[in-house]
């Protein structure tokens, strides 16, 4: 067998494996969200009836969902970078919650069945995480004070407000990286393959 064929087919099995693993639902994510309410309970519902097929179908288009968010995350810590590099403290801030909280987002989803969609979501971005979660607690608190610094980023237009922030936009910005980093190993580690 050449390279190129052996290529082909690590290419296909990986396809396999993540097919099996994520899968787009065929309505929109939040139709998806509103039909089943709490994935994992919707599951268990299927399996109690005897469909386990339709149970893990269900399961990977959650996942799917899911990672939307985390795929969001990605984006905000991109966003929170450029931030960082044009010196716009403000906007480094609220990019850097906003990649932590859509990570967190995403992990409770997975793991939970369900978030919520309304503000209220974002007081759950750090009290919510799994207990399985490396470190729990010092991550929620980090979570909580990238949400507090994003609160005065995006709202407070005082000349006191940086001098309110025990974080330097740096310091946002490195924690939620690393934050987003565990996330990612976190969901890798449950999910069984690489995101």
């Amino acid at each position: 067998m050449d390279f190129n064929e052996h290529l082909r087919r690590i290419i296909a099995a990986l396809r396999f494996r993540t097919g099996q693993i994520f899968q787009a639902p065929p309505v929109s994510e939040i139709e998806f969200m509103r039909i089943t309410g709490n994935h994992g309970e919707y599951q268990e519902n299927l399996n109690s009836l005897g469909h386990p097929r339709q149970s893990l179908q269900i399961k990977r288009h959650a996942h799917y969902v899911g990672l939307c968010w985390f795929r969001l995350s990605s984006e905000r810590l991109e966003d929170a970078r450029h931030s960082l590099a044009a010196h716009r403290a403000r906007a480094t801030f609220s990019g850097s919650y906003y990649a932590a909280y859509n990570a967190s987002k995403a992990i409770r989803y997975i793991v939970d069945g369900a978030v919520s969609l309304k503000g209220d979501d974002h007081h759950k971005a750090s009290s919510g995480l799994p207990d399985d979660f490396p470190d729990v607690d010092r991550w929620s608190s980090v979570v909580t004070d990238l949400y507090e610094h994003r609160l005065r980023a995006d709202y407070d237009n005082w000349q006191s407000t940086a001098a309110e922030n025990s974080l330097t936009p740096d310091e946002a910005f490195n924690l939620s990286t690393e934050f987003v980093n565990r996330c990612r190993a976190y969901l890798s580690k449950r999910l069984g393959a690489s995101i």
